[in-house]
């Protein structure tokens, strides 16, 4: 292939007077492939946003990994200590958590009452970023924070005060009741917001009947979130802690579900690519039966038979990187606008596509990864030259004489 054969194969490719068949198959291939490239970037782009949210949001405000199963004594802090200096953990604190029922008049919803320390969360968790000064409400005695999910369905706002109970502790008969003034609303935009209550962990204590300084266990923050299982089980070992539980059995099914879909729709939309490299070798094909008495002509002046299969190589790639470089731009277009479009048109329609009790987020996240767009782009412009291998090879076999004996 040289500079000729480039020549030819734009002029082939740009060239109006063509057979309108093979116009309008050309014209097929390259939308073809521009509708694959842009969903693929589009749904990969949507799928990493899922990813991104179970991590920054959801296990932002779970733990990565709990340690449980100590006495309930007051001899935490040095615990909590030692797993903060602990390779690999970024953050650990303190927890009590009760499952519980939220009460407002006739209002009842399940909750999980989480009890934290303000005074551990750092100005960076993204406690403090949703939050910000409200948190510090919590270090008074029965207050509490609750998701936004929950606040509408027990019809609360803040100020109001709201009923919790607990199941019977420490063979009481009767279960432990509680009541705690709601001082702010927790909108993380994930599933949390539909039961999570979250209030001081002395609140907890006293209400299950334990002493102040009683906690359920240290919960902990890790730079690599596939190892906290074994970040946990080490320091649980170091910290003579028995009961461990990280991430993956709370959410992990989540994370699975995000990676099949996935693959799937990668599969899908793969097979849709290669449908739009096939009618590349339709149109290629037809081009090559179309210019037959040119490819004659060009034989009996001299070109060799790599010239004459380098054009419609060529042609084959021209038609490609139009379709990718069009795909590529409508698929960041697409993958940037998804969110506030879905957000558009629920405002438009008044109708919730996301919500929580049936999603893990209440929107539709996003996020554009050059290495993705690598990919799809590199597989895209690769079947399109697989696919004009078939009509160059059929190129340089025609014969010169067959050919021009009917022009």
């Amino acid at each position: 292939m040289n500079g000729f054969s480039l020549l030819v194969a734009l002029r082939y490719t740009l060239s109006r007077k063509q057979s309108h068949l093979v116009a309008f198959i050309s014209r097929v291939s390259t939308i073809g492939l521009v509708l694959a490239v842009s969903i693929l970037i589009t749904v990969l782009s949507v799928m990493n946003g899922f990813e991104r949210e179970l991590k920054e949001r959801i296990l932002a405000i779970v733990p990565h990994a709990t340690l449980t199963g100590f006495e309930q004594t007051g001899d935490w802090p040095e615990k909590v200590r030692l797993a903060q200096q602990f390779p690999g953990v970024t953050a650990a604190a303190p927890f009590s958590y009760r499952q519980s029922l939220a009460m407002n008049r006739q209002q009842v919803r399940a909750a999980l009452l989480y009890g934290i320390d303000p005074d551990y969360e750092k100005q960076g968790s993204i406690l403090r970023r949703l939050l910000g000064d409200k948190l510090d409400t919590l270090q008074q005695p029965q207050t509490a924070v609750i998701g936004r999910s929950l606040a509408e369905k027990l019809r609360v706002s803040s100020g109001d005060t709201i009923k919790l109970v607990l199941p019977a502790s420490q063979g009481g008969q009767l279960p432990d009741v509680g009541f705690f003034t709601v001082t702010a609303m927790l909108h993380s935009g994930t599933e949390l917001d539909q039961r999570l209550v979250l209030t001081h962990r002395r609140s907890v204590a006293r209400l299950a009947g334990n002493a102040d300084q009683a906690v359920d266990g240290i919960r902990i923050q890790v730079r690599d979130l596939f190892a906290a299982g074994a970040i946990a089980a080490q320091l649980s070992e170091q910290l003579g802690l028995y009961q461990v539980r990280d991430w993956s059995r709370s959410h992990g099914n989540l994370y699975h579900a995000v990676q099949m879909s996935r693959k799937m729709v990668l599969l899908l939309v793969l097979i849709i690519m290669a449908v739009a490299a096939f009618n590349v070798v339709s149109t290629l094909v037809l081009a090559v039966n179309d210019k037959a008495g040119d490819i004659a002509i060009l034989r009996t002046m001299g070109c060799s038979d790599r010239q004459i299969s380098g054009i419609f190589l060529l042609q084959g790639l021209l038609i490609g990187l139009t379709g990718v470089g069009l795909g590529v731009l409508l698929g960041v277009v697409f993958s940037t606008a998804v969110s506030d479009g879905v957000r558009w048109v629920e405002q438009l329609t008044g109708v919730r596509f996301l919500q929580t009790d049936v999603y893990p987020v209440d929107h539709l996240p996003s996020e554009i990864l050059l290495s993705d767009i690598a990919v799809v782009a590199g597989v895209a412009l690769a079947l399109s030259v697989l696919a004009s291998w078939f009509p160059a090879w059929l190129a340089r076999r025609m014969q010169p004489a067959r050919v021009l004996r009917y022009e």
